[in-house]
This record gives structure tokens, sequence and C-alpha cells, in this order.
């Protein structure tokens, strides 16, 4: 299980509030098949040349790491935008123009604009999970912070829709000029878990414009680490 917190780094820690929900019991961590902690660190894919004359955004591949992206998500290296990678060479990118300018990847259109998940698997809960942190940063170069509003989705059997069940704003700083960027590290607190969606959408601070937002280094874990399920998530994308 990953940690909640640190208190030797300069974090904004998520503080929610949400509506108690019962989850089913599952069994715990089994060596069956796909299961436990993992990171969605989008290196694992080639996006082009080491030095390519132009940079060809492409869709993030459906699924990949078997969960699926909404359209608008791109992922690019990390010298085509101003936030150096938590690990080289690539970052995930949001473009919140209804994905306009990507091609088109299967499924997107079963998820909400900005949100990682099951997606058409969503009544599924092998493919649930739990999330713990990522690194974020703003396209915004000015003074002004960005707003970055995380939410968390369970698909729910009775209304058969994914419902939101945790919501949070947290401010991004911003990046005067674009030299010397980094990217923030957000930690989530126990309202994100058993999620069958995550959901992150960036606006400009108190005027609520959409902007582009990258991310690196989500950490998440398996909700269902039953043997079952382990090896159902191993045998599929």
């Amino acid at each position: 299980m990953f940690p909640s917190g640190s208190s030797s780094q300069s974090l904004e820690t998520l503080i929610l509030a949400t509506t108690t929900v019962a989850l089913p019991a599952l069994p715990g961590p089994s060596s069956c098949g796909e299961s436990g902690n993992f990171t969605l660190n989008f290196d694992d894919t080639v996006v082009g040349d080491s030095v390519p004359p132009l940079l060809i955004a492409n869709g993030m591949d459906n699924p990949y790491h078997h969960l699926f992206y909404a359209r608008g998500y791109t992922w690019v290296p990390d010298m085509w935008e101003p936030y150096p990678a938590m690990s080289q060479p690539n970052v995930a990118m949001f473009l919140p123009l209804d994905g306009t300018l990507l091609p088109n990847s299967p499924f997107v259109g079963t998820l909400l604009p900005g949100e990682i998940g099951a997606g058409p698997r969503a009544s599924v809960n092998a493919y649930w999970f739990n999330a713990y942190w990522g690194y974020f940063g703003c396209a915004l170069s000015g003074l002004e912070p960005c707003t970055l509003r995380i939410s968390g989705y369970r698909y729910d059997a009775v209304l058969e829709e994914e419902v939101l069940v945790v919501t949070h704003d947290v401010t991004l700083p911003a990046c005067l000029g674009y030299i010397g960027c980094r990217l923030t590290q957000v930690f989530f607190t126990d309202e994100f878990r058993a999620l069958s969606g995550i959901q992150f959408n960036a606006y400009t601070y108190g005027l609520g414009i959409p902007q582009v937002h990258m991310m690196d280094d989500l950490q998440l874990e398996w909700y269902n680490n039953s043997c079952s399920a382990g090896i159902l998530r191993i045998g599929h994308r």
C-alpha cells in the first residue's frame, strides 16, 4: 500500500468530504496473474525519433495498462513541453479541446472529458483501482496559478453507469516564462479508492477557463486483488 503523504515535502494534500459507501469485502492480495500496485509513467511507448523536426501528437492508445483514456489525452517527450518528466522520457498531456486535434482511439467516447478508467469495462471491478498520488503541471506561463479539479467515479450496478463519489480542487503553481518548471506532486486521500474512473481537468484560477495540463507517474493499485481478477487482467490488454 502506498503512503498517504509525506511531511518532508511541500505538498498540497487533498482534504475531502464524501458520502460513505459500503463496498464489498474482497480477498487480500494474491500472487495470481497481475495484482497490486502499479505506476502509469507513459514511458513504455515510442513517441517518435529522439530529435524529431516536428512533434506529431497522437491520442493515447486504448487500452494502456488495462485502462482507457478520454479523447484529448496524448503522450509527449518532455523536450516538447515545459515540465521535466519524473521518469524519462514521456509525460501525458491533456488537451481540453474535445480531442479534435488528435486522431480517435477506441472507446474514447465511453469516458468523460479528462477521465482515465475502466471505460467500457467499468462494470467489472477487476478493472477498478485505488489512486494514491501523481505529478501534475499546468500550461499557464503567467503569474496566476491553475486549479486542478480531480473527481473520482464508481460504477453503480443499479443505475448501470458511473456515479461521482468524490471531487476536490487543488492549486498548481504557475511557471513564469516556462523557466525552471517542476511538476507538483498531489496526494489523494482514502476517498479515492475503489474507483472505476478518475478525472483530471485544469482551469485558470478563479476564471474557470479550461487549460492544457501535464501528468506523470500516476500511482495506482488494483482494487480487486483476487486470483481470478489477476488472471483476468493478465489475459487482456
